[in-house]
């Protein structure tokens, strides 16, 4: 398994963002990798690199997975962003008694 994100994941997120404002930025980026772990420091930093590139709607995903592949310094803020490994558990509960996700423990009475 990759332990950072991949140049392909990391095209297609700038090549939809491209395709709806002039410039990639890091609260775009952020919104876009919500199921990875990145600051927003290095979402600056990657967003601020992808802009030197030059990237723009009129590249295909593969054009700027090239151009990211291109950039060491750009391989290496990748590097910074781990996937997510949190697990969110959402439970619904109307009426009395409580809500318990798995096995209930109680005593007798």
């Amino acid at each position: 398994m990759v332990d950072f994100i991949s140049t392909a994941v990391l095209s297609g997120i700038i090549y939809d963002i491209c395709k709806t404002q002039a410039r990639v930025t890091g609260a775009a980026l952020k919104e876009r990798l919500k199921s990875w772990v990145v600051d927003d420091i290095t979402a600056d930093d990657i967003a601020e690199e992808v802009n030197k590139l030059g990237v723009n709607q009129d590249q295909s995903e593969i054009a700027i997975e090239r151009e990211i592949v291109r950039s060491e310094r750009l391989l290496e803020l990748l590097k910074e962003v781990k996937p997510s490994n949190s697990t969110t558990i959402t439970q619904f509960h109307s009426g009395s008694g409580d809500n318990v996700g798995r096995d209930k423990v109680g005593k007798d009475v």
